[in-house]
């Protein structure tokens, strides 16, 4: 049941998390700038999520 509720939206911020960490831990001069990406990309992930379930509320 939890498999069916990754969407297209979630991967993607899965990767930009990862993807951050793994650039984070190959150049340790870079880290705040990996670490701004990760917490813009998460940001944006959760503001997304938020009106979708006050709508559904709304219903």
């Amino acid at each position: 049941k939890m498999l069916s509720r990754i969407t297209v939206r979630s991967v993607v911020v899965i990767i930009l998390v990862i993807g951050a960490l793994v650039l984070a831990i190959a150049d340790h001069n870079f880290r705040p700038t990996f670490g701004d990406l990760a917490k813009v990309g998460v940001g944006g992930y959760l503001g997304q999520l938020l009106p979708e379930a006050k709508r559904s509320l709304d219903s």
